[in-house]
């Protein structure tokens, strides 16, 4: 799978890739079969951050989660939580239609 980290207009530190990369890992693990790739962006807006992740998965879904916070960290942190719930939700649609 292909995990792509970028920051517009904002340098995207090591730490803070490492910290994305094993939670966009644990989640590939936890409830995604064949993810092709991920996409997590970082912006500032005014004295917030704002966090984008979309996850494409080989069926044709894709899932975008977007969330703001004063802090890097827990705005991605929060649309980690959104993204992981749209793709339980998802696991559950196709494990229960079958």
């Amino acid at each position: 799978m292909q995990i792509v980290i970028s920051g517009r207009q904002l340098d995207v530190g090591e730490a803070l890739r490492d910290y994305v990369t094993n939670y966009i890992e644990t989640a590939e693990v936890k409830f995604a079969e064949r993810p092709t790739e991920a996409r997590v962006t970082f912006s500032k807006n005014g004295a917030a951050f704002d966090c984008e992740v979309s996850m494409h998965l080989s069926t044709g879904v894709s899932t975008i989660a977007k969330a703001e916070s004063h802090d890097i960290y827990s705005s991605f942190k929060q649309s980690y939580d959104k993204l992981e719930k749209q793709l339980r939700r998802y696991k559950r649609k196709l494990k229960d239609h079958h």
